[in-house]
């Protein structure tokens, strides 16, 4: 497909997607009301106005003020039907769905908010005409009183007119149908119209003069709230005298509880009903301004990802509701505030009092309150977190900083196994932080040439063992000439340098240790690949690439070791590639395939970080491993004596022995 057939598509019609919602949303909107435009016109209308939610809500700038336009456009075309909105917002809902959450929450309250201006615009605009029809009746009174009448019974307002003493003289059905009453009312007295309480309302709002626009709550006809915008008008006679007030009314009870409802949902989190992230930070920051000291608890909750691919992801959702009725109790006696803030990270935050217990009693508490197992679709699940405290004094810090800290404990926490917790340490904290820094410079040391490749000589120690030469001319590939002097350069070693201008030299463990934590072991690994072998192919040696651990369970190894012989024109078995022993002795399938299609290829294939487990020698022999780089053993007898008797076995099975130590066959010089 060529690059212009995006736009072609696009030219073509909406996305499937983008159509079924305009679909639904057309049909919901008949539904609710009957408007004079043709179906197909409504629809293509529609389709438009979603895909402009969508760009809205993928905008790297998000405002979502243009959404308003939406609701808007639904008054215009007298979709105000009582459920219009309503239905309107549950299609948008669920087609925005996965979007972030307060994006789409910010999103339906413009549209809401655009429709209650929509309605208000055009409650004005009738009031005008009410207005437009009083001033005319001065000079037609016929024409003018016969104009007000069809108005005042056809409006979809409520209109009342009164005295000047505040009694009502007569109001239109929409209003009688809205207060509650039955139609032949019309023209009841105050107190059968109106609540007392209502009624004061009004009158109170005349006195602001002969105009008023203002939202009251009156009763409903159930007597619950009921929200209303009124505006209010002194009609004059001939000569400028006062003759009668009126009052139209407007029900804006379902805007207003939708306003109501998007606020909440934009902070609080829907799952649990606990504060979310946005409405959590300004408390944080409240409590941090106030004296005395708080105490700030970062949870990380182990087993949700377990139940949700275990059980399914509705135990899932039920468990997080547990956590968070657990850890409210928990803290119900403090002065707290307990909030979720990811997917299955919690924060608490006290206020401490003289009462509040020492850290470690809260968190045998939280621990205690969470190990009682939870009953999800028959099954007994047991709960644990990881926590992380910060308790502090200081008055004004960074909310931001804070709950930092407090995440950084936890993660420290979580390195000595689940379910554990830790308080805060600053010292420790910076030294993390300035590890952490450099580690997040690496992509743009990369990027700039930062980063260098050393070639350090792999020469063999002393005589090779009886039997190997055969061993050592397939190394060479034959065509390099055995010399078994001491000293011989057998290969070169292929190493990573970073020269860090504040930090100082990264070596090359360190920089793969990075890129592993990073995420950018593929990339760095391709690009080390592509050079070594370009280098040992010009210089007509074997290198030796030593790889990360999850450079070595990568699946596409394989490919990616192709495409670097390939470019390079290196002989595949002047490529050792040395890989990483510790993870590879989990046996995985994806490791066996790289190894078997390395050998295929004809690569030589190492193990780093060799300690002569059980997994690892057998990895030898079944795979005809070609040499080992052995782990610096303990310095102590029986270690040693240990790896002395090893190394015969090693060779036995068709291995080079790499180490320092003595009994190797090569060594790295470095």
């Amino acid at each position: 497909m060529t690059d212009s057939a995006p736009d072609q598509q696009a030219s073509e019609g909406p996305s499937a997607a983008v159509a079924t919602c305009a679909e639904s949303w057309t049909e919901a909107l008949l539904a609710s009301a009957r408007v004079p435009m043709a179906r197909p016109a409504i629809r293509t209308h529609l389709a438009d106005d979603v895909q402009r939610l969508l760009e809205i809500l993928a905008a790297p700038e998000f405002r979502p003020d243009g959404a308003a336009e939406v609701g808007e456009w639904l008054v215009s075309a007298r979709f105000t039907g009582p459920t219009s909105l309503r239905c309107s917002i549950e299609v948008l809902g669920a087609a925005l769905a996965d979007a972030p959450p307060e994006r789409v929450a910010a999103v339906l309250g413009a549209v809401a908010a655009g429709y209650a201006h929509g309605v208000r615009r055009q409650a004005l605009a009738e009031q005008e005409d009410v207005r437009a029809a009083l001033a005319r009746a001065r000079q037609d009174l016929h024409d003018s009183e016969a104009r007000f009448r069809r108005l005042f019974t056809s409006s979809a307002a409520g209109i009342a007119i009164f005295d000047l003493d505040g009694g009502v003289v007569e109001a239109n059905p929409a209003l009688v149908r809205m207060l509650g009453h039955a139609e032949g009312n019309a023209g009841p007295d105050p107190d059968e119209l109106f609540e007392p309480g209502d009624l004061a309302a009004l009158r109170s709002a005349w006195a602001s003069g002969d105009e008023a626009r203002t939202e009251l709550r009156f009763t409903g006809p159930l007597g619950d709230p009921m929200w209303t915008t009124v505006a209010l008008s002194l009609v004059r006679d001939a000569d400028g005298r006062p003759k009668c007030r009126i009052a139209v009314i407007e029900d804006v009870t379902e805007q207003r509880m939708l306003r109501d409802y998007l606020r909440h949902q934009a902070l609080h989190d829907v799952l649990t009903g606990l504060p979310n992230r946005q409405s959590f930070l300004p408390k944080l920051e409240g409590a941090l301004s106030q004296p005395g000291s708080i105490t700030l608890c970062y949870l990380d909750v182990d087993s949700v990802a377990i139940v949700n691919d275990g059980i399914g992801y509705e135990a899932g959702d039920e468990l997080l509701r547990v956590v968070a009725r657990r850890l409210t109790a928990v803290v119900a006696g403090e002065n707290a505030t307990v909030a979720r803030i990811g997917g299955d990270e919690f924060v608490v935050l006290i206020e401490d009092s003289p009462a509040t217990p020492s850290i470690s009693a809260l968190a045998e508490a939280i621990d205690t309150e969470l190990s009682e197992p939870v009953y999800l679709s028959g099954h007994g699940v047991g709960v644990s977190a990881g926590m992380g405290f910060v308790r502090t004094t200081a008055q004004g810090l960074d909310a931001m900083s804070l709950l930092r800290q407090a995440h950084s404990t936890l993660r420290r926490a979580e390195s000595g196994g689940k379910g554990q917790w830790g308080i805060y340490d600053a010292g420790q904290d910076a030294r993390d932080r300035t590890r952490l820094s450099l580690i997040a410079t690496m992509p743009r040391a990369l990027e700039n040439g930062e980063i260098a490749i050393d070639y350090r000589p792999v020469i063999r120690v002393g005589e090779p063992p009886h039997g190997d030469e055969q061993h050592s001319g397939e190394q060479h590939g034959g065509e390099q000439q055995r010399d078994e002097q001491h000293g011989e350069q057998v290969a070169v070693a292929a190493r990573l340098r970073w020269d860090e201008a504040e930090f100082g030299v990264v070596g090359h463990e360190e920089c793969l240790d990075f890129a592993d934590t990073l995420g950018l072991s593929g990339h760095l690994g391709a690009w080390l690949l592509e050079e070594a072998c370009s280098f040992a192919a010009a210089e007509e040696l074997p290198v030796i690439v030593r790889l990360s651990a999850d450079q070595s369970r990568d699946p596409d190894l394989a490919a990616v070791v192709a495409e670097a012989v390939r470019t390079s024109g290196l002989a595949p078995d002047r490529l050792w590639l040395s890989l990483d022993a510790a993870c590879l002795a989990s046996w995985s399938e994806a490791l066996e395939d790289n190894l078997t299609t390395l050998a295929d290829m004809g690569v030589r294939r190492l193990l780093h970080g060799f300690t002569c487990g059980l997994r690892e020698l057998a990895l030898v022999r079944r795979h005809a491993l070609h040499g080992v780089e052995l782990d610096e053993p303990p310095d102590e007898p029986l270690a040693r004596e240990a790896l002395a008797m090893l190394v015969p076995m090693l060779r036995s099975a068709g291995a080079l022995v790499i180490s320092g130590t003595p009994g190797a066959d090569l060594a790295v010089r470095w």
